[in-house]
């Protein structure tokens, strides 16, 4: 008894599974048999031919499904003429194909239409996604561009003007005949920048030696220097202003973080060393901007105009799909990488920072903007990396492969063997004359 209900529900097991199966192989056909069309259907919009026969198979396959009168004849017909069909169309396959037109469209029905109308093909939502990123990287680009040259320029003209103000400094007191002073930040100016004693004359960061007004031939040329003192004074004064208030910006933005002048510490400081706290923070800012952020963005950049490129090709030649959409999102994220790859590989190391003190304390600059590779500039080349970012990893497979190669031919390097040396042959012995 257990015997023939065991049996019997293993009958009935079986024929549970042949409908679930027959379902599954009608459902592939059908959907095979739509798609087919759809092929058809791009072949003739794009004017390429077809064999007659692969149309005439693919047509009596679906309407021997529509008649419920399949063979297996007819479905091995019709998976050769897709096998054909889809050699004839590559590299247009069925699913760029979907990617790239409006299927909903295709529907009947009001309601057919009307989600017509909302839908998006797969290919235009990437391609507004990728023009979004472009803009956004553009924009953020370009602010960041001109926030790190308003920080630059402030830093360059601050330390120019300080040099020039050394230089006046030590030609108007060789003039006086007395020593020159130690750093052009010994007495910064207060308010506008000059100062007036009680007669009334304008006086720089240092006046005259009393000596040196009473000589008639140099008054001219000391008042003259006097007056370059104070106006290269007052427009660094004016500039050291502008510094203070970059570095606030910026200091709102990493708000996590306190900067040194928003610490107690810092109301201690002379004016002297809170100025110097902001011109070296200034530069430390630049150095990250233009080493790390600037070339990231502008790798992300080039790889968006190489898919903004590459995109509208794909679409017009029907070879948009999903894998074509994650190729160009991979694309989207080697950009940065190569661009920073690049930006270390092609960019001189970073130098000390500048200083205000005098000409032989102003220790190495950070050279910001430098330039190499054939007079393109990092930033270039970073970009140049995200749009060809083949060129990167071509340029460090070959770095790779020659060093593996050499540390190989120096691991199997052939031991030289022992040459064996080979005893000279006996000279015969002379015949005997009785042999003779």
């Amino acid at each position: 008894m257990g015997l023939f209900s065991k049996q019997s529900t293993t009958d009935g097991s079986q024929q549970s599974e042949k409908p679930s199966e027959r379902t599954l192989a009608t459902t592939i056909l059908q959907t095979s048999l739509v798609d087919a069309q759809l092929l058809m259907m791009t072949a003739a919009e794009r004017g390429i031919e077809l064999d007659a026969e692969v149309t005439q198979t693919i047509l009596e396959t679906s309407d021997a499904l529509d008649k419920s009168r399949l063979t297996p004849e007819n479905i091995n017909s019709f998976w050769h003429a897709y096998d054909s069909l889809s050699r004839t169309l590559s590299p247009i396959t069925i699913d760029s194909v979907r990617a790239t037109h409006d299927m909903r469209r295709l529907r009947s029905g009001i309601w057919g239409y009307l989600q017509g109308r909302i839908y998006v093909p797969f290919s235009r939502k990437s391609a507004f996604r990728y023009k979004m990123l472009s803009l956004t990287t553009l924009l953020s680009l370009i602010a960041l561009q001109v926030f790190w040259s308003i920080g630059n320029t402030l830093v360059i003209d601050i330390k120019d003007q300080s040099d020039q103000i050394i230089m006046l400094e030590e030609q108007l007191f060789s003039e006086n005949n007395t020593s020159s002073p130690n750093g052009s930040l010994n007495s910064f100016p207060k308010s506008n920048g000059t100062a007036t004693n009680e007669e009334g004359e304008t006086e720089g960061e240092t006046t005259a030696a009393p000596e040196a007004r009473t000589a008639p031939g140099r008054k001219v040329d000391i008042q003259a220097l006097n007056h370059q003192i104070g106006e290269y004074i007052a427009w660094r004064s004016a500039e050291i202003i502008e510094l203070k208030n970059w570095n606030r910006f910026w200091g709102r933005i990493i708000f996590f973080s306190e900067q040194t002048w928003e610490k107690p510490d810092y109301n201690d400081l002379s004016p002297e060393s809170k100025i110097h706290v902001h011109y070296v923070s200034a530069q430390y800012v630049l150095h990250a901007i233009s080493v790390y952020f600037l070339p990231i963005l502008y790798g992300l950049l080039g790889a968006s105009f190489y898919v903004l490129r590459q995109l509208p090709k794909d679409i017009e030649n029907l070879t948009f799909s999903m894998n074509s959409h994650i190729d160009y999102s991979l694309r989207i994220t080697q950009g940065p990488l190569a661009g920073i790859m690049a930006s270390f590989f092609f960019t001189e190391a970073p130098s000390k920072f500048y200083s205000l003190t005098s000409h032989s304390s102003a220790i190495a600059t950070i050279k910001l903007g430098s330039s190499s590779l054939a007079n393109f500039s990092p930033l270039a080349i970073a970009f140049l990396a995200g749009y060809s970012v083949e060129l990167i990893f071509y340029v460090i497979d070959k770095i790779i492969s020659t060093v593996t190669t050499r540390s190989t031919a120096t691991a199997v390097k052939p031991t030289p063997q022992p040459v064996k040396m080979t005893s000279p042959a006996k000279p015969a012995k002379p015949a005997n004359s009785a042999d003779s």
